[in-house]
């Protein structure tokens, strides 16, 4: 019933903004990880954009998880400020109700068996034909756990010439179990045609982790995971665009495992 209330309100949301005559951009998203030795997980996204004046759009996110460890759905809402023609900044707010934390193995619920989650990311943009830079940071926290997590990245893309374009991203995460991780990412995309484009990359992260019963000053175990990246983007027509993103996940001391995200984005 809950999760059917959300997504009529999402279903409002469109129809008003219709009536209202403003333009709509809806970006569906459909995520599977599986995990060659375990069961697979699902992420399921639905956003919708809007204009509302000049100087300001607005973002509302539905977003659902299943997996291993979390059973989540998160509603989510952003202010977009347009800050100049090429610059914009997103703080989205998102409430998260389910069962288990993330990242985290104890799953602790309260007496109807529900937990919550709160999500903020505050996310700048800086956005040309020829350059693409953003700077982020997100932070999660699960009451229920006492757990949470910070999120900061990094990213710019530049365009060489009419047909390559590189991409450079770096994370860095870290949470309330004292789990330290650095993750950088690559991809290289080249234009097909005007409406293919193609893309390959690879990212490696190292994880610093310490288990609960650790005393404070021994060391952190070190975990290591390199990825493997490819998938493409096809423009059907100017307002309608279908991408498709493939990973192949190999993770030291865990078992290996592949990601497919299939992408749906149209503009009304």
């Amino acid at each position: 019933m809950k999760r059917t209330a959300l997504l009529g309100f999402m279903l409002g949301l469109v129809v008003a903004a219709g009536f209202a005559q403003v333009d709509i951009r809806n970006i569906s998203s459909v995520g599977v990880d599986a995990n060659f030795q375990g069961p697979a997980g699902i992420d399921v996204n639905q956003v919708v954009l809007f204009d509302v004046t000049d100087w300001l759009n607005g973002e509302v996110k539905l977003q659902r998880q299943d997996t291993a460890v979390l059973h989540e759905t998160t509603i989510s809402v952003a202010p977009i400020f347009i800050v100049s023609s090429y610059n914009y900044i997103i703080v989205r707010y998102g409430l998260g109700i389910g069962t288990g934390a993330e990242a985290s193995n104890t799953v602790e619920t309260n007496a109807d068996g529900r937990s919550f989650s709160h999500d903020l990311a505050i996310d700048a943009h800086h956005e040309t034909a020829s350059v693409y830079a953003n700077l982020a940071v997100r932070g999660s926290y699960y009451p229920d756990d006492d757990y949470f997590f910070v999120l900061p990245t990094v990213a710019a893309r530049f365009s060489l010439g009419s047909r390559w374009s590189v991409l450079g991203r770096y994370f860095f995460s870290y949470n309330s179990e004292q789990a330290i991780s650095n993750a950088v990412l690559g991809e290289a995309s080249y234009q097909l045609t005007d409406r293919f484009q193609i893309k390959a990359g690879a990212s490696g992260a190292l994880d610093l982790v310490r288990t609960p019963w650790m005393a404070d000053d021994a060391p952190r175990d070190t975990e290591w995971e390199v990825t493997g990246i490819t998938g493409f983007a096809f423009r059907v027509r100017p307002t309608l665009a279908l991408r498709w993103h493939f990973e192949y996940l190999g993770r030291l001391g865990q078992a290996d495992g592949i990601r497919n995200i299939l992408v749906l984005d149209a503009t009304f």
